[in-house]
């Protein structure tokens, strides 16, 4: 085991746990103007409860230029609080391979990020140029937790007779292009089934699963129907009901704290089971 997949392991045994929080400033939902502030309060109050942040990099350039800064700030802040936390980039980059290209030089090197998530639909000229950098993490858009993800994502697909689903063939070409066990698949966490049946299909390969919380997804059923062999291969992500946890009249970190714990417990009580 080499590369993302070694670092993911670490983050994985340090944590004990596959919990992730999504680092998603909402400036209306924040009980602090300042959002390198407000990532610091959340990474401090769930910083020993969780293996992987992931910022949703759409919230930060809604905010304008200044903003960048705080997500820089929050990045090296987070190497320093939780050093074994993997941090995914979610931007669900995507284009030519030139563009992507660029985009790939945004992720791992501007931003320093871990993993990034890549959208698949160009083919393997929108995912090569994130296959360069080694030690980083790819997850392809597989299946996504939207009402309308059917209307494309399970059409059939592939050889005369569309025999498989497109997101089938999706996590045919994460497999085909994994290199060293850095490339894995977002997976809505209400696509129970279709996380059991990939599980089954690919028994190594990294999943990212959103939408757990704000998004209606069960993380019990997730956990289980995505966990790997070997106990391990999924992180599990909640945003909003984290960071924007209702206040007890604590303050809002032992609110966050509390979500943060909770999501932590479902997983593991789901996999103990």
């Amino acid at each position: 085991m080499t590369g993302y997949a070694e670092k993911l392991d670490r983050a994985f045994r340090a944590s004990d746990n596959f919990a992730c929080v999504g680092l998603d400033p909402v400036p209306d939902l924040m009980p602090v103007s300042d959002v390198a502030a407000f990532n610091q309060l959340v990474v401090d109050a769930t910083h020993d409860l969780v293996c992987a942040y992931k910022p949703q990099l759409a919230f930060y350039e809604a905010l304008g230029v200044p903003v960048f800064q705080a997500l820089e700030d929050t990045v090296e802040y987070i190497r320093r609080r939780a050093p074994e936390a993997v941090i995914i980039g979610d931007g669900k980059r995507a284009d030519i391979s030139s563009t992507a290209a660029a985009y790939a030089r945004a992720m791992f090197k501007t931003w320093d990020f871990d993993a990034a998530t890549v959208n698949a639909y160009q083919g393997d000229d929108a995912v090569l140029p994130f296959l360069d950098y080694p030690n980083r993490g790819v997850y392809l858009v597989c299946l996504t937790s939207n009402d309308s993800a059917e209307r494309l994502q399970t059409l059939r697909a592939g050889d005369p007779g569309g025999d498989s689903f497109l997101y089938e063939q999706v996590a045919g070409l994460a497999a085909q292009l994994d290199r060293a066990g850095e490339t894995g698949l977002v997976l809505g966490a209400n696509r129970t089934e279709a996380i059991r049946d990939l599980r089954a299909a690919y028994p190594r390969m990294p999943f990212l699963i959103p939408g757990v919380g704000a998004q209606q997804g069960d993380a019990r059923s997730a956990a289980a129907a995505g966990i790997d062999a070997a106990g391990s291969g999924i992180v599990i992500s909640s945003s909003r009901a984290i960071m924007y946890a209702p206040d007890g009249g604590d303050g809002p970190a032992p609110a966050i704290r509390t979500a943060a714990q909770r999501l932590r417990d479902t997983i593991n009580s789901a996999l103990q089971n």
